[in-house]
């Protein structure tokens, strides 16, 4: 009896130390989280204010590189006054739309050529390939064209 009652002890202690080692594991992890979540989602709205407007391009370029929104990312390569940050927020899109707008009317041929590398609409791609005034951006449109 005396033995049963030592074994059952250890177990119930076992036990409470494994059910507040998962209580503690749980609440580490979800804090993490959902503090990655909130810092992110804060960090991205300031990184989309600076992509924006900041006057400095390089300081631009560090936040378009940290970007993930694609509406921001759409926004500056289709109206941002320097090449290098256009090209940057587009090599970062997804968004087919505006990958197309790029590929159809930026003024610089690399980012119109990054823009058609990206592209699946094959009409835009058909366009391209017939009116670019690049030969590159040409060769490059036929040979996304299925």
């Amino acid at each position: 009896m005396k033995n049963t009652l030592t074994l059952l002890l250890v177990v119930l202690s076992l036990t409470s130390c494994l059910t507040s080692k998962q209580k503690e594991t749980t609440n580490l992890s979800n804090p993490n989280i959902n503090s990655t979540e909130t810092y992110n989602s804060g960090n991205q709205s300031t990184l989309s204010n600076v992509a924006l407007n900041d006057n400095d391009t390089e300081v631009r370029k560090l936040a378009v590189s940290k970007l993930i929104i694609q509406s921001t990312l759409s926004n500056v390569a289709l109206n941002d006054k320097d090449a290098e940050v256009r090209k940057l927020a587009v090599s970062k899109l997804t968004i087919q739309s505006t990958l197309s707008n790029v590929a159809i009317n930026d003024k610089d041929a690399e980012i119109r050529k990054l823009a058609v590398s990206k592209l699946t609409i094959q009409s835009t791609l058909s366009n391209v390939a017939i009116n670019d005034k690049d030969a590159e951006v040409r060769k490059l449109a036929i040979k996304r064209l299925n």
